[in-house]
């Protein structure tokens, strides 16, 4: 038996001997890990290795949407021999040819057009006006009956030559009668009726032998829609048709208050609006008071300008930042419809404050249009009209009309007044101060009266014009949504004069003819202006858009047509006074620019050299423009095609939502597969017949696209990869395929190439041929993309969504292959500075690199001069739609609670006291009084809706990769830190090229305050708070008719709101209803 002691030396010669190999195999292994990567844990690796880290990264990614995408089989196709050629864009050569195709018809219009006019005069001076007509001597089609049995002839036909198809007769003329004179709202006692109108059935009866002119010109122009519409507001147009109603909506339509009509009848004006906000404006009266300065915004057109004043005891601008009159635009009429809602009423009002201050504006105003330095841009030079809107008051302001009328500066100024509201407040005075300055006194009890009211002060402005009798004049109008249904048009009009030997200060009429919009582009596809060529027509003097692809169309013919600037559809910079000036001034010429846009997921900036050109329209205020993208090429298929079709249920394929043939509306509901390819056979059967009414450019190429990805959609079916989620590939031509389980916010970026943030990425990077996008906040997945080119022609794109975990593993792969430090930090980062992956855990994919919860000291080191690697880019966008946050209004004390309501008790009852007095006098004297009064009733139910945005600007704030080099650099601590710090950051930085990103490593950050980054969308701000009313260059019409001496100024229309005799019964019928309430 062995000794205690012994065996215990034994146990410690074994313990020290497992000890000592231990430590040796483990230095071992710690040196021979040193010999493979010779580094310390916080030491940056080589250039070589983040060169080498670099390629393996992107050889992966390369082979992952190789694989998932099928980029490569697409790719052989396109690249096969002869299988397309290219043609130059050439700006200047596009234009001719379009130009060349345009004016033939635009002269046809106006030869029309005038040719309509000079018959309407003759006609109307040799009828001989009829004192006591009767209805029996006028035959007519009603459009809107269409039940007339001349209707059932030989001429009836459907067809679509007017740009809509339903039957038309091409043998007559139909007539619209506006509600006012339209029988079939009311029983025939409670409102005027056309066969009891002596004016209406005069211009009917003159104008109904206007139908040999029409046509005489359909047979010159088989696609012309005319028409003339008289100021009674007979509207007779060629050829006849059943007039558009809509169901269940009442027909508000009136030729006298479309925008060709008003711009005809009067040259361009500035309107100052002088709007009442006493204590007494409230309930009803305030409601009709806000929709009265509406529509007569609404009757303002492209060359007018406007402000609003408000008053009480003081008066100020309606908008603060405002304080000189704007241009007519949408953008400026909506700033002041927020600025109403937003009016409380309080205090007394003085006419006389009102109008000293308007006085003392105008001589102001009259300076400013005889400065040098400012002509033209605050102001129409023509027209100056004033149209103060009050409930009415006792208050004649003597001192200040005669200051007004007396002034040789202020005397053609036009005071125009309107009462509003079943106030029981006198309004005389308000007509009294309108017949001194030789205007017009309207009475707006009701909403339904608004329309009509309004309309009276431009039947005043049109009075020099109708005396001027000047036969040159036309006019062109901005794009509006045409009430017959042929789409967006615009319309040539010229104004009717009465001619004779005893002048007329009032028109007989406007005559028009319409263009549909789509001639400019039946002319001009945008396939002919390469792959980002887009075109725009410009109105000559003011710059207002005619046709852009970013233009919002209306909704219905009732909006108010769109008067947007064209600069704010396109990006501005160093150039944009020069372009401007040569637009407006109507020269022909190119100017080039740098160009920087967002993409349409407000996420990336796109930068790219273009070249607008432009060239005047003859004879008309029109000019056409076209923006080229450098190096732009057409792709001229050079196949047989056959217009195949391959169907799988696992694909969706789609074409892009362009028109590409008349009459084929583009196909938007592609998840029925039967309709699908039926919309594309059509389209191939329309390719094989000629390709007449198509634009075949875009047609060949669509079709040809649509084979070269047949095979692809194929493979996906054929070679499942677990790792992809869904895929996609997608044309330049307009053709898209993807799986039917792809995402819908991808289905939907993709439905148009020409607006689709993929697409434009990767068309506007010259060195990148790969994309990853790390994932969106609506995705788990990140997007991969490749470029499929040909001839150094970018063709199309070809891509998957895949899933972190695939992404995840070529990164993982690739580092743990170079062994390098989790004490370094390691980005990823694509062209945006967002974070395509990194090794530092707590960072998410997809996160900007300059977010607080990410790098943001790296991002600093990443922008600092002189030689920044990410360029700080500020883009605004202006004129946007935002949601209206209602705040809770402040609670008044008990007794102001209790006098408003007394208040607005009164002034209620007293109200409906006037309504069924006026109502029951209708009922005993049909014959006697007018009837008006009860087709304004009627029109109560054509009350606007509430409008749930208001106008709002956004500021974006985003980084685009400006410097791809390699680089390294030591940063003192001092300098990102600004302060004494001894410690360094040491950064390497390599450019991934192929993907347009970065692969960045770096040190520890130094131990401060992290800097401030502002990314994404910075600022939102409402315009009505913050408005910027840009004073841009505009030139003034050429022909200003403001004030004519053979004026008769005596004629002043209109009579005061409140008729003396009902206010005994209307104080009975109070006494009554008090009695009852008690």
């Amino acid at each position: 038996m062995a000794s205690p002691i012994a065996s215990g030396s034994n146990f410690g010669c074994q313990s020290v001997f497992f000890l000592l190999t231990a430590m040796c195999f483990f230095f071992g292994s710690f040196q021979f890990v040193l010999g493979l990567n010779p580094m310390t844990d916080r030491s940056l690796p080589s250039e070589a290795m983040i060169h080498d880290l670099g390629l393996r990264i992107s050889q992966g990614l390369i082979n992952l949407i190789n694989e998932a995408s099928g980029k490569n089989e697409l790719s052989k196709r396109y690249d096969s021999q002869n299988a397309f050629f290219l043609e130059p864009v050439h700006g200047e050569d596009v234009l001719e040819e379009a130009i060349e195709k345009l004016e033939p018809m635009f002269q046809r219009r106006i030869r029309a057009v005038e040719d309509i006019t000079i018959r309407a005069e003759e006609l109307a001076m040799e009828h001989v006006y009829d004192e006591q007509p009767q209805s029996n001597q006028v035959h007519f089609i009603n459009g809107k009956e269409w039940d007339d049995p001349a209707l059932n002839d030989s001429s009836m036909m459907n067809t679509s030559q007017f740009g809509h198809s339903f039957f038309v007769n091409t043998n007559s003329s139909a007539v619209h009668l506006p509600l006012h004179t339209y029988e079939g709202w009311m029983w025939h006692r409670f409102k005027p009726v056309w066969y009891e109108d002596v004016d209406t059935i005069n211009a009917m009866m003159w104008t109904d032998r206007l139908d040999d002119i029409f046509a005489e010109n359909l047979k010159r122009d088989p696609s012309i829609y005319q028409y003339f519409a008289s100021k009674e507001g007979v509207l007779r147009y060629f050829p006849a048709h059943r007039w558009r109603t809509h169901v269940n909506q009442h027909d508000s339509f009136d030729a006298r208050q479309r925008p060709w009509f008003t711009q005809s009848i009067s040259s361009a004006k500035d309107l100052l609006i002088l709007v009442d906000v006493s204590g007494s404006i409230h309930g009803p009266t305030f409601e009709i008071l806000k929709i009265t300065v509406k529509r007569l915004l609404g009757t303002l057109t492209q060359h007018d300008y406007f402000n609003v004043l408000q008053f009480n005891e003081t008066v100020s601008w309606l908008l603060p930042c405002s304080e000189s009159l704007m241009p007519a635009t949408t953008r400026n009429k909506r700033l002041i419809y927020q600025a109403l809602d937003h009016i409380v009423p309080s205090g007394k009002a003085s006419f006389a404050n009102a109008l000293n201050f308007t006085y003392h504006y105008i001589l102001e105003l009259d300076d400013s249009r005889n400065s040098k330095q400012t002509s033209g841009s605050d102001s129409s030079n023509c027209h100056l009209a004033v149209v103060l809107i009050s409930d009415g008051g006792t208050e004649f302001p003597a001192d200040q009309v005669e200051m007004i009328t007396n002034n040789s500066v202020t005397r053609q100024t036009r005071l125009f007044t309107l009462a509003v509201g079943p106030h029981p407040i006198p309004t005389l005075n308000l007509r009294n101060i309108s017949c001194s300055t030789n205007a017009f006194h309207g009475a707006i009890l009701t909403y339904g009266a608004i329309q009509s009211k309004v309309q009276g002060y431009l039947q005043v402005l049109s009075r020099p014009l109708a005396l001027s009798q000047d036969s040159s004049l036309i006019s062109w109008s901005l794009p509006y949504q045409d009430a017959a249904g042929s789409g967006t048009v615009v319309t040539v009009s010229k104004p009717v004069f009465h001619r004779g030997e005893n002048l007329s200060q009032s028109l007989l009429g406007v005559a028009g003819v319409d263009i549909p919009i789509s001639s400019f582009d039946a002319a001009l596809p945008d396939s002919q202006l390469g792959f980002g060529g887009h075109k725009m027509v410009v109105m000559g003097g003011t710059g207002n858009v005619v046709h852009h692809s970013q233009l919002e169309t209306q909704n219905s013919y009732i909006e108010d047509p769109p008067i947007v600037d064209y600069e704010d559809l396109e990006p501005m910079g160093e150039w944009s006074d020069s372009l401007r000036q040569q637009l407006l001034d109507r020269k022909t010429g190119s100017q080039s620019y740098n160009s920087t846009t967002l993409t349409p997921d407000d996420a990336y900036l796109i930068h790219e050299r273009r070249t607008w050109h432009f060239r005047p329209i003859s004879k008309t205020a029109y000019t056409l423009a076209v923006s080229i993208s450098e190096g732009a090429n057409i792709i001229v298929p050079n196949l047989e095609l056959q217009g195949k079709v391959m169907w799988n249920n696992q694909t969706i394929t789609r074409a892009a939502p362009w028109e590409f043939c008349n009459n084929l509306k583009a196909y938007t509901n592609y998840t029925n597969q039967r309709e699908t390819a039926d919309y594309f056979s059509q389209l191939s059967q329309r390719f094989e017949r000629g390709g007449e009414g198509c634009d075949q450019s875009a047609l060949s190429h669509l079709l040809w696209d649509l084979e070269m990805t047949m095979n692809v959609s194929q493979m996906w079916t054929t070679t499942p990869d677990r790792r992809v989620h869904s895929r996609f590939v997608s044309t330049t031509g307009g053709v898209t395929r993807t799986e039917t389980r792809t995402r819908a916010y991808l289905q939907e970026d993709l439905a148009d190439p020409r607006n689709s943030s993929l697409f434009l990425r990767l068309a506007h990077s010259r060195d990148a041929s790969i994309l990853i996008r790390p994932p969106l906040s609506r995705s788990e997945d990140y997007l991969v993309a490749a470029k499929i080119s040909s001839k150094e022609q970018f063709l199309a794109v070809a891509g998957a969504l895949v899933g972190k975990e695939t992404v995840h593993s070529i990164w993982k792969t690739a580092v743990e292959a170079f062994n390098i430090s989790d004490q370094l930090h390691l980005y990823w980062l694509d062209e945006g500075g967002y974070i395509i992956t990194t090794n530092q855990i707590n960072v998410s994919p997809g996160t900007f690199i300059g977010s607080s919860n990410a790098d943001p000291q790296l991002m600093q080191a990443l922008t600092m001069d002189p030689n920044p690697v990410y360029e700080r880019n500020v883009i605004v966008k202006r004129a946007v739609n935002c949601p209206v946050f209602v705040k809770a209004a402040p609670i008044s004390s008990a007794s102001i609670f209790a006098a408003r309501w007394f208040s607005n008790l009164t002034t209620t009852l007293l109200g409906i006291a006037q309504v069924i007095y006026s109502f029951s006098a209708n009922l005993l004297w049909a014959g006697v009084t007018s009837a008006t009064f009860q087709a304004e009733m009627e029109l109560e139910k054509l009350r606007p809706a509430r409008v749930d945005t208001h106008l709002c600007s956004k500021e974006y704030i985003l980084y685009q990769l400006k410097t791809a080099q390699q680089r390294q650099f030591n940063l003192s601590c001092s300098t990102l830190c600004a302060g004494e710090n001894s410690t360094t950051r040491e950064i390497i930085i390599h450019p991934m090229l192929d993907s347009s990103s970065l692969l960045i490593a770096a040190t520890a950050p130094c131990r401060c305050k992290a800097p401030t980054f502002q990314h994404g969308l910075a600022r939102v701000e409402d315009e009505m708070e913050k408005c910027q009313i840009h004073r841009r260059y505009h030139k003034s019409s050429e022909h200003c008719y403001a004030s004519d001496p053979r004026e008769n100024s005596l004629e002043c229309s209109g009579q005061s709101l409140h008729n003396p005799a009902l206010m005994f019964p209307s104080m009975i019928f109070i006494f009554f209803v008090v009695l009852i309430l008690r």
